[in-house]
Formats: C-alpha cells, sequence, structure tokens
C-alpha cells in the first residue's frame, strides 16, 4: 500500500463540495444546474473511492480471512464514521425535539437502508448506511473475489448492469412491519430502500474492479484529461449519467497510479487537500445546517454561500476536535 495519496484525498473534498452545492442551489441558468443539479452522483463516486482504496489496502491482507484482521478492519471502520456521525445525530435530535425510539435505534446502527425513509434523521445518512452495510461484507466479499480469481473486468461489467438496470427496480423497504413494494421512480438518486444498497454495491464493483485490473496503465497525461472532459459531457445526458462512477474509477486509478498531471496538482494544492480532509464532516454537518432553514441576508445566493462557509468552519472544527481526537476502539 503506498503512503497518503494526496489527490485523492483532494478528489474526496471536491466531491463533497459538489454534494453541498447540490443541497444548497438550484440555478436558473441551465448549464450550472446541469452540473450542480447532478451533484448526487459525487455520493457515488465516494462509494467508488471507498471500495479502490480499501482493495488495495487489503487484497493481500484478505487473502485468508483470519478473524483477527477481520475485527481490527471494523474496529477501524467504526472509528472512521462513528464519532462524527453519533455527535450529529444527538445534535439533530435536540434541536428536533422529541423523537421514537425506534428511529433512534435505526439510525444509531445504521440500517436506514432497510427502513421508510421518514426514519432518516439527516437525509445524507443513508449512504452511511449502505456504505456501513458494504464494510461489514468488504472481507467476506474480496476474499471470495480472490479466492476465485474473479477478474476486475467482470466486476465492472456487473457494476454497469446494476447501474442500468436500478432505476427499473421497485422501491423496497419496510414500514411499520410490512414490507413496501412502490413501482420504481426510474430516477438514479435513491437515497433510501434497499435500492440504495444496490446503488452502493454497483459502485463498489466499480471500485474493486478497476482496482483489481492487471496491468492496468495508459501512458501519457491525456487519457484522465479525456475521461474528466467525457465525464462533463455525460453530466448533460439522461443515459450517460449510468457510466460517470465507472468513468471516477478510471480517473481514480490514473491519479493513484498514472502520470503527474494538472489535475493531480490541482487536487493536491493546500485549499483542496484541507478540504478533503473535512470532508467527511462537511457531508453530514451541511446538511444539518440547511436543515435549520437559517436567513443571514435575503439574498438567497449570498445566504446560501454564507451558510456554506458556516458548514465549512464547523466542519474544520469537526475534524480538529472530534475525527482526529476521538477513538472508539484502540487498534
Amino acid at each position: 500500500m503506498k503512503n497518503e495519496i494526496k489527490s485523492l484525498t483532494g478528489l474526496r473534498g471536491v466531491m463533497a463540495l459538489w454534494v453541498t452545492f447540490f443541497h444548497f442551489f438550484d440555478f436558473k441558468n441551465e448549464i450550472l444546474q446541469h452540473i450542480i443539479g447532478k451533484g448526487y452522483l459525487a455520493v457515488d463516486v465516494f462509494f467508488v473511492l471507498s471500495a479502490f482504496l480499501l482493495t488495495v489496502s487489503y487484497s493481500d491482507k484478505f487473502k485468508n480471512l483470519e478473524i483477527k484482521r477481520v475485527v481490527t478492519f471494523y474496529k477501524k471502520r467504526v472509528n472512521r464514521i462513528y464519532p462524527v456521525y453519533f455527535i450529529s445525530m444527538i445534535l439533530i435530535i435536540l434541536l428536533a425535539g422529541k423523537i421514537s425510539w425506534l428511529t433512534f435505534f435505526i439510525n444509531a446502527g445504521l440500517v436506514q437502508c432497510f427502513f421508510n425513509p421518514d426514519r432518516l434523521l439527516n437525509i445524507v445518512y443513508w449512504s452511511l448506511s449502505t456504505e456501513w452495510m458494504c464494510y461489514l461484507i468488504f472481507p467476506f466479499m474480496l476474499y471470495l473475489i480472490i479466492r476465485y480469481k474473479i477478474r476486475g473486468e467482470i466486476l465492472i461489467v456487473a457494476g454497469l448492469l446494476l447501474r442500468v438496470a436500478l432505476p427499473h427496480f421497485p422501491d423496497m423497504y419496510f414500514n411499520e412491519g410490512a414490507v413496501n413494494m412502490w413501482k420504481s421512480s426510474k430516477y438514479l438518486d435513491i437515497p433510501y430502500g434497499v435500492n440504495s444498497l444496490i446503488r452502493t454495491i454497483a459502485s463498489y464493483f466499480f471500485g474493486i474492479g478497476v482496482a483489481l485490473l492487471p496491468g492496468f496503465k495508459i501512458k501519457g497525461r491525456w487519457s484522465i484529461y479525456a475521461v474528466f472532459v467525457l465525464s462533463l459531457l455525460l453530466l448533460f445526458t439522461t443515459r450517460g449519467l449510468v457510466f460517470i462512477p465507472f468513468l471516477s474509477a478510471l480517473m481514480i486509478r490514473q491519479l493513484y497510479t498514472g502520470e503527474k498531471n494538472y489535475l493531480q496538482m490541482f487536487l493536491e494544492t493546500g485549499p483542496i487537500y484541507i478540504l478533503g480532509n473535512i470532508s467527511y464532516s462537511l457531508y453530514i454537518i451541511h446538511y444539518v445546517v440547511k436543515n435549520q432553514n437559517f436567513i443571514v441576508v435575503d439574498l438567497p445566493f449570498i445566504n446560501a454561500l454564507l451558510l456554506i462557509t458556516f458548514s465549512l468552519l464547523l466542519s474544520y472544527c469537526s475534524y480538529m476536535l472530534i475525527e482526529r481526537k476521538v477513538k472508539i476502539f484502540k487498534v
């Protein structure tokens, strides 16, 4: 495993800011709205990046499923997710007032993806729930992939097939003890129910598949620029959105193994790198701030910028005081 790849940390920061803008802004300009309005895709890129980094980190360790290694993996994941998550959850409960114990335990257990979306204390929690489920199965999934020598190309094709089929699956989740199966929304931004877990697994297939591609390396700087431009163009198409997480996986692989390029240099700049470090806190905190409906000034655009700035400051504090300091398990 290489040392930290700063450009990938920076990429995570840019994606967190994209999601933040997606939630705060609704532009009348058609071009801007096509880009900002597809900010939900940044969450899929999060999943791809997470799967890629976990694969390059653990592909040697999970060739054999030793209980100690699996337990250590879970402890590290809990340390990564829970401190900021749980504190934000308590804050939301205090702001919201009384909630049911069932809602509390569903959120505390990170199993929101199986239940009525009304159980979400924070709309972004759905992705933490689905990623936690992927963390739980990841050691076993990677072990089987390595043991049975499942090629990266097969995983990529499986991910694409799931992405293509996803908008046509009926929405499924538990509601008051019953299983609800509604007609599909035919939309890729599915932040609830079993389909949100399928969405996450598809992105994990991209990340794992690209990480395991044997000897995959395109020489020259042009390739990453071509993939980046193609991804931008696909934002203006409906069907093209299916492929953006896969293209992001190719970009991540090139940033990890490829030649130095201007995109990499940008992602490694100080402010973007700091943004990457606070990205997890920003992802959680920005919607808590948005949900309070603060009005600082009467100009909506300026007000949104001020709230985003406030979210960034809170996220920096959260990173310094919670993410870096609070660990539930000693590993």
